[in-house]
């Protein structure tokens, strides 16, 4: 029995229910007919035209990604935008883009979840719970019952995330005790880190004059960038997907080799 994208789309919304996403969000199918028989799945965390040319050379024609490709509304589809230009070659070459966002972040044992236990930390508050499912929301407050301190974490969170390029703020030296992980963008949840009493806070695309203020708070803040700070994580938790999709029929699964942090570090180094 051939593997349709329906069929992948029940089992990724088996562990991220649509529900769970944020009002603001946009995830499901963003292109393609889910009645489409997959003959393979490719795994990003962006779909980039790279990786829409990867998904071709390898011969898969399900993107599941983990930023909706589509977030605003479109006013044309034309070969003029970049968005266009996807939409425009993802069609033609009957490629299917799935994307399961805020709803993966936010699902008990979803991003949020996974990226805590990876640092191995063991007990945890959710920062903004969802109305229907208090084991589920944004955000997680850690509390660190071993000797940690700042250095101690950067070189932590460079170890378990893969990256050498991290902002922070703070005192090397500061030891943590309650430390406020969001995956992703989470300088909206600063205030409630703050209210929480967070004395560290892990997340990406923080800014300066907020950071500024978290510093003269005596708040450390560690930011891997908002690719660094995920990537790990998305691609952790589709391994498990991708095992139950084989389980069901054994077609090929790829994770992207050309997406990369769309920043740089430039040192002054030849």
């Amino acid at each position: 029995m051939a593997l349709t994208v329906r069929d992948v789309i029940g089992i990724v919304e088996s562990h991220a229910p649509v529900l769970y996403r944020e009002g603001y969000d946009n995830v499901g199918l963003m292109v393609g007919d889910e009645a489409a028989e997959v003959k393979g799945i490719l795994f990003s965390l962006d779909t980039t035209l790279k990786v829409i040319e990867e998904a071709r050379d390898k011969g898969a024609n399900l993107i599941v990604s983990h930023h909706p490709m589509m977030f605003n509304k479109p006013s044309s589809i034309t070969t003029g935008t970049v968005q266009g230009k996807k939409v425009i070659d993802l069609i033609k070459h009957g490629i299917s883009v799935y994307s399961a966002h805020t709803n993966l972040d936010s699902v008990k044992n979803g991003m949020n979840d996974r990226l805590v236990r990876m640092f191995g930390f063991k007990e945890i508050d959710i920062m903004e719970q969802c109305e229907f499912d208090y084991d589920s929301g944004i955000g997680r407050l850690v509390y660190v019952r071993s000797i940690l301190n700042l250095e101690g974490f950067l070189k932590k969170t460079a170890e378990i995330l893969g990256t050498d390029n991290i902002r922070y703020s703070g005192r090397l030296n500061k030891k943590l005790k309650r430390i406020a992980i969001i995956n992703g963008s989470g300088q909206s949840f600063f205030r409630q880190a703050i209210e929480m009493r967070a004395d560290c806070i892990l997340t990406g695309d923080t800014s300066y004059h907020e950071v500024l203020e978290l510093e003269e708070m005596d708040i450390c803040v560690v930011d891997p960038g908002h690719f660094s700070s995920e990537r790990a994580v998305f691609n952790l938790i589709m391994k498990g997907i991708s095992t139950e999709i084989t389980a069901k029929k054994n077609v090929p699964i790829f994770f992207s080799e050309t997406e990369k942090d769309p920043y740089s570090i430039y040192t002054g180094q030849k």
